[in-house]
């Protein structure tokens, strides 16, 4: 990757770490409210863009997680297990609607790491219930992302800032 690439990617990394931040609490459980999560649509204009959110999330784990290494673990597993399984699906796709579609429902299927990780540490009791929270939270977190990606893309073109 070009330096810029690399740049952009850090941008990116700490975007997600601060929006994190911003509704810590919430980002967190059963239930997550986790705005930052919007940014994994980027992924769908450029798969470059996987290594600043992956870092991202992985670092926001690190500084804000109550649950420790298996947060890291399991949390920053979801998110580059869902990038290749979106990346894959989506490899000969040209419509970023679609993209973002399939991108939304692969992170929000896969949210059974982060349901498993709640129940083995204790945090939750019964498997099913927390993972059809966490599947409803992701949904809804990245469908609302859907027209605010887009709208910042015909601002900002994010293809074009990634070569």
């Amino acid at each position: 990757m070009k330096t810029k690439q690399w740049v952009l990617n850090a941008i990116v990394g700490a975007l997600y770490v601060v929006i994190t931040l911003i509704i810590a609490p919430l980002g967190f459980g059963a239930i997550q409210i986790r705005l930052s999560e919007m940014l994994n649509h980027l992924v769908t204009f450029d798969k470059k863009y996987a290594y600043g959110i992956g870092i991202g999330v992985i670092i926001a784990n690190v500084i804000l997680s109550p649950f420790g290494v298996y947060d890291w673990l399991l949390g920053g597993g979801h998110t580059i297990v869902s990038f290749i399984v979106v990346i894959f699906l989506t490899r000969n796709m040209t419509s970023i609607k679609k993209k973002m579609i399939i991108n939304t429902i692969v992170f929000s299927i896969f949210t059974f790491m982060i349901a498993f990780l709640l129940l083995i540490i204790g945090a939750e009791k019964v498997f099913w219930i927390t993972y059809l929270s966490l599947i409803i939270s992701q949904f809804v977190t990245m469908a609302i992302g859907i027209p605010l990606m887009l709208y910042l893309d015909s601002k900002i073109n994010f293809r074009q800032q990634m070569k």
